[in-house]
């Protein structure tokens, strides 16, 4: 019986992963014109500053107005702010467009954005240092994209402007997600079938949620890459900028209701 809800679990949730994925036709992805580029290696210093405090403690996260029900069965941790499209490349199915989320912890200065990957739900989450490190990557990004300093065949393109503490939910179930990690996460970029795209490549970590001696589940996540073009960074960066996350922390949020999304 366990068995036979176990397999229509996942026949489900890799549904729902069918159904977030649209298809790339029709979206004009960033042009990059390459006869005058330039092949000179960019000099990226990773950003490796430590961080005062834990910015994803216990004590920060069980903020806000959910109830004991609530945090107990690891529901509504965060609001969904307003729909959103990025790029994904997951193992199951080829290089599309994915619908998510954008996304804002209640009574903290954490926000980011939510969609499906591979067969598992990830809330990919920033504090306000983290945040702003990522705008200013996206900021290095178009600067570099404008000068043609962007290197095709650089292996390690997705890494090129640093790296930060970041903080992951993720589950099979998007309404519950069971599980947690603190993984890496670097700025960057990838070119895709000839097109430059800003990427945000979280590496995988730990399952924080279990004791991994006594119990089953997730171990760890997998390594995950999310790729935007200039258009979708900056509806993302302008979303986590220091003046909007302020805004929803001076107000009481409610779940705005989900919006049409853009067809492609």
């Amino acid at each position: 019986m366990k068995h036979s809800i176990f397999l229509a679990a996942a026949a489900c949730t890799l549904a729902a992963t069918f159904i977030s994925c649209a298809s790339s036709k029709g979206i004009t992805a960033d042009a990059y014109d390459t006869e005058e580029e330039q092949v000179t290696q960019i000099a990226v210093t990773p950003s490796q500053k430590k961080l005062d405090g834990d910015h994803y403690s216990p004590e920060k996260l069980s903020g806000g107005n959910r109830s004991f029900g609530q945090k107990l069965f690891n529901l509504n941790k965060y609001v969904k702010i307003d729909n959103f499209t990025l790029y994904a490349k997951p193992t199951l199915g080829g290089f599309g467009t994915r619908k998510g989320s954008l996304i804002y912890r209640e009574g903290t200065d954490i926000a980011g954005f939510e969609c499906y990957y591979d067969s598992c739900a990830y809330a990919v989450q920033f504090a306000q240092a983290e945040r702003n490190a990522l705008i200013s990557a996206f900021e290095r990004y178009k600067k570099d994209f404008d000068e043609k300093k962007l290197k095709r065949k650089d292996s390690k393109s997705r890494q090129a402007y640093g790296f930060v503490g970041g903080y992951e939910d993720f589950g099979n179930i998007e309404a519950s997600m069971m599980y947690y990690c603190k993984p890496k996460v670097y700025f960057g970029y990838n070119f895709i079938d000839g097109n430059p795209y800003f990427c945000i490549y979280v590496k995988k970590a730990e399952n924080l949620a279990v004791d991994q001696k006594k119990e089953g589940g997730f171990k760890e996540t997998i390594d995950q890459s999310y790729y935007f073009t200039k258009a979708q960074a900056t509806v993302l960066t302008e979303f986590l900028s220091d003046e909007n996350i302020s805004a929803l922390q001076g107000e009481t949020t409610v779940p705005v209701e989900m919006q049409q999304s853009d067809s492609y």
